[in-house]
């Protein structure tokens, strides 16, 4: 049997050596299974989608290991959640994984469902600025923001929008009294602002990892902001599509299950998971330093399935302690103008968190 990978690219994307690619579209590359003479139509058909970061190791190492060996499967890596999110009208995924801000725009617009919580992205959020930079030489305040709203008042900021980098400068922004309006958003996807900034354009770049590892160790920018100090709660999600949940309920209950052993298996192995990730940035192109890979491993940790079916289940007044956060994150969106209480009416009517799935996981 023949697996495909399927990855998409952005233009520019930093050191991506995959041939073809400048032009963004859907690149696909046939990986042989040593050893299985099964036919393809003997498995479970079926479309997985990541980005190229920590959340999608879960699926390589399954990839690797014969985890996935009963699906006939893809797993498409997107640059970020709003192309991810576009592409379930055309059914290319059913299920996956995605950043809080993905998800928030993606429940409302393609009644995507969230069961799960993959890797912690807080600690992943940062906003830079280089070492000549008038906001470099400012104090930070007890949120971590360097300068001032009339230091920030003006400047060009490289920022993917509907991102959780997004929401990050959205909150910075919030906390000095300054809307959007104030600054010049130049939306371009994370790797491309990485190499934008280095390139010598924007006053401002907001990153996630593994590019603010680069930033501080590699260019010696200065970090003016991150999301942990702003009191952001940031965890990547399990997704699914509307159509998979409806139609394929025991295919999602399979892949969930594989994808949490995964995560079990590399909790149980810091160090290889660290050289996985390495490896994996790697393959996809992204500059990754083997130390940087640790400190993600380290800092970005993967919750326990106790941890994911406490988060996930039905409280004694019916209440779900995910879909809180996600609401939370909702309501944030519609302070900015970015989702109406429409949409977050339609979150709460649709049931856009569905623990029923997390609660029916058990590991071998």
């Amino acid at each position: 049997m023949k697996k495909k990978l399927a990855v998409l690219l952005v233009t520019g994307i930093l050191g991506v050596t995959l041939a073809a690619c400048g032009s963004g579209k859907e690149q696909k590359k046939n990986l042989e299974t040593a050893g299985n003479e099964s036919k393809s139509e003997d498995k479970i058909p079926l479309k997985i989608s990541h980005h190229p970061y920590l959340h999608a190791l879960p699926s390589i190492y399954a990839e690797d290991n014969g985890l996935y060996d009963e699906f006939d499967y893809t797993i498409d890596m997107y640059a970020g959640g709003p192309v991810q999110n576009e592409a379930i009208a055309s059914g290319a995924w059913e299920v996956g994984t995605t950043g809080i801000g993905g998800a928030v725009l993606g429940c409302p617009a393609y009644n995507m469902k969230v069961l799960g919580y993959s890797c912690d992205d807080t600690q992943a959020l940062d906003i830079w600025v280089r070492k000549d930079s008038e906001l470099a030489g400012k104090d930070a305040d007890e949120m971590g923001v360097r300068g001032t709203a009339e230091d920030w008042k003006g400047k060009k900021i490289l920022c993917q929008t509907g991102t959780t980098c997004h929401m990050t400068l959205i909150a910075t922004l919030e906390h000095l009294g300054l809307t959007m309006n104030d600054v010049e958003i130049i939306d371009t996807a994370v790797a491309q602002s990485y190499a934008a900034f280095k390139a010598g354009e924007a006053d401002v770049v907001c990153l996630w990892s593994p590019f603010g590892y680069q930033a501080e160790d590699v260019e010696g920018w200065i970090k003016v902001a991150d999301a942990g100090h702003l009191g952001l709660k940031m965890p990547t999600l399990i997704v699914a599509t509307e159509d998979a949940v409806k139609n394929r309920p025991e295919v999602v209950q399979e892949w969930l299950k594989c994808y949490l052993q995964s995560v079990e298996e590399l909790r149980k192995d810091p160090e290889g998971s660290a050289q996985l990730l390495y490896d994996f940035e790697e393959e996809e192109g992204i500059s990754m330093t083997e130390s940087a890979a640790k400190r993600d491993i380290e800092t970005r940790t993967f919750p326990s399935l106790e941890e994911n079916k406490k988060a996930f289940a039905q409280d004694s007044d019916g209440n779900i302690a995910a879909q809180e956060d996600l609401l939370k994150f909702a309501d944030f969106m519609i302070s900015q103008g970015k989702l109406t209480e429409k949409d977050k009416q339609a979150m709460i009517d649709n049931k856009a968190v569905d623990g029923t799935f997390m609660a029916n996981v058990t590991l071998d």
